[in-house]
């Protein structure tokens, strides 16, 4: 499989957010996925925040505001579970997990996929993707005319399910364009 879905959560919206959890799923183009995330070939850390610090990673107010509104479990995810590794660690766990992957998909061509390359920087690691082999699920999603409110809704604001959810879209999108 050369797809791979990433999602990050974050702790503000600047390109240098600091990360709370990093998902990502390899999948196939025209290959519907699986509905069981155990089935699926996924990655996912939860970040230290002390990690993120210690880089100068960008923490906001307001995100820290809007994670309070959200679900129990998604901020249990997000800060509260303890099994974490530094941002370093998932990075390099996450680049060897990324071998042989050619297109690199987020939700949105200014988030994801920029944090975590800036990220890779300031670990003074190489980023294991080449800017050209990213690509766009929001384009996607526009050209077939499909809103979020379309896709699953269950388990929002966790990395790994936000990136099942983004690759039923770019499936269902596939399938509206004939493509």
């Amino acid at each position: 499989m050369t797809e791979v879905m990433i999602d990050l959560e974050t702790l503000s919206t600047e390109t240098n957010a600091a990360i709370l959890t990093i998902g990502a799923i390899k999948f196939k183009r025209n290959t519907p996925i699986p509905s069981d995330l155990k089935d699926c070939d996924t990655f996912y850390r939860r970040i230290t925040l002390q990690s993120c610090k210690t880089l100068g990673l960008h923490l906001s107010k307001e995100t820290e505001l809007w994670w309070s509104e959200q679900s129990y479990d998604a901020r249990y995810e997000a800060f509260e579970h303890p099994d974490r590794v530094s941002l370093k660690k998932a990075l390099n766990d996450m680049t060897i997990w990324l071998r042989g992957a050619k297109h690199i998909w987020s939700h949105g061509d200014d988030f994801d996929c920029v944090i975590l390359g800036n990220a890779y920087n300031r670990c003074g690691l190489k980023v294991p993707w080449k800017f050209w082999n990213t690509r766009d699920t929001r384009t996607i999603y526009d050209l077939a005319n499909i809103t979020m409110t379309d896709l699953p809704q269950d388990n929002s604001h966790h990395a790994l399910h936000d990136c099942h959810r983004q690759i039923t879209g770019v499936h269902k999108s596939l399938e509206i364009l004939n493509l």
